[in-house]
């Protein structure tokens, strides 16, 4: 890697909800790491760091970078120093031992590879919580107490939209006449079959890292309709299918796809 300045290569991207910003410091929000190993412990917190070790310039090929407006929800570039930055009560950032500090000089470097793996879900365990409670819950997605269609976005920095039938809102004592509300997942485990192979079987939480992508988008218009995780080589090992496999298949869609044929413009008489 010759030419290159390793010590421009000091910042990695985060997923960032900004709770506030001025001329010295920035305070965002983001998943914490968990102290004790239990994943319930990962909760939205806020993190206040200089403004110095965040960096803000365009960077070419790089993601663009969230706005250091409050409210806004995207891509913070943090410094090898910020990362280290705890809460207030003392919680470390998720995934600090993971990143990858490549920006803004070194965007060539490795990023880890992801596969998108089709599974026909069997459950969709959740565990979290209400927006503004601490008691958390357990519930099956595809089970009494959803509604059974859900489209989750979850990029680690802002709470999700869930849709509960009315025995789930009562069995949650949800108090708005809406059953659609906000929670902060802290588990969300995939049991199910690949689409490859229907014949085998696995689950994963697709809320850790080591075995997905930070972004997962859940969609489905009823229960046991297919879904597309975003998953590590773990990940998709632990379905009992290869990353190899997945992409094979993946290349065979695409080259059976048939481009239409060009018009063909008939000769004036």
């Amino acid at each position: 890697m010759e030419g290159i300045q390793f010590d421009k290569c000091d910042f990695g991207v985060l997923k960032v909800t900004i709770v506030a910003a001025d001329r010295a410091t920035v305070t965002f929000s983001t998943r914490s790491a968990s102290r004790t190993g239990d994943p319930d412990e990962c909760l939205l917190r806020s993190f206040t760091v200089p403004l110095s070790e965040v960096y803000t310039q365009p960077i070419a090929g790089a993601p663009e970078a969230v706005a250091l407006v409050p409210g806004a929800t995207g891509n913070l570039f943090l410094s090898s120093a910020g990362w280290q930055t705890t809460s207030s009560d003392g919680f470390a950032i998720y995934g600090r031992e993971r990143v990858v500090l490549k920006w803004p000089a070194c965007g060539a470097a490795p990023s880890r590879v992801l596969s998108e793996l089709k599974v026909y879900p069997s459950r969709i365990v959740m565990h979290g919580h209400l927006e503004g409670e601490s008691e958390c819950f357990e519930l099956d997605l595809l089970g009494p107490d959803a509604d059974g269609a859900q489209e989750l976005v979850w990029n680690g920095a802002a709470l999700v939209e869930l849709r509960l039938s009315q025995h789930g809102a009562a069995r949650l004592h949800v108090k708005s006449r809406s059953t659609v509300v906000r929670v902060w997942p802290t588990r969300i485990i995939v049991h199910g079959s690949p689409e490859i192979d229907r014949a085998v079987s696995g689950e994963v939480d697709v809320l850790n890292t080591e075995l997905a992508g930070e972004v997962q988008v859940l969609a489905f218009t009823r229960p046991g309709a297919l879904i597309a995780l975003s998953l590590t080589q773990d990940g998709v090992n632990a379905f009992h299918v290869t990353p190899q496999a997945v992409a094979e298949i993946a290349d065979d869609l695409s080259a059976r796809i048939v481009k239409p044929a060009p018009e063909r413009r008939l000769a004036a008489d």
